[in-house]
């Protein structure tokens, strides 16, 4: 399922797609659109993981910028599942600097 998924991200099932979406809708607790670091922090830390690790995870995530849209989430999401450099930006979605 998710092997399928990474060879073809750009083919989701609809379960993947709205899990993607749900996980967005999840740290982008102001529902402005977008995932600041805080947002980020607040969640991923809930899940157990260093506060300051979320905060370092989501600079590498976010390309140093404050925010990230739903757009730039989507490819994130996308990496996460198929790219093979473990320094992809979109390895660092779920809040872990290291694995």
């Amino acid at each position: 399922m998710w092997d399928e998924y990474a060879r073809n991200p750009s083919a989701a099932l609809q379960w993947q797609q709205q899990y993607s979406h749900f996980m967005f809708e999840l740290e982008d607790a102001s529902a402005d659109g977008s995932i600041d670091n805080d947002e980020f922090t607040t969640v991923c830390s809930s899940y157990g993981i260093d506060p300051q690790e979320c905060k370092v995870a989501f600079s590498k995530m976010a390309k140093g910028k404050a925010s990230v849209s739903w757009d730039e989430f989507q490819e994130l999401w996308k990496e996460y599942f198929s790219t093979e450099d473990p320094n992809a930006p979109g390895n660092f979605i779920f809040g872990r600097t290291s694995f």
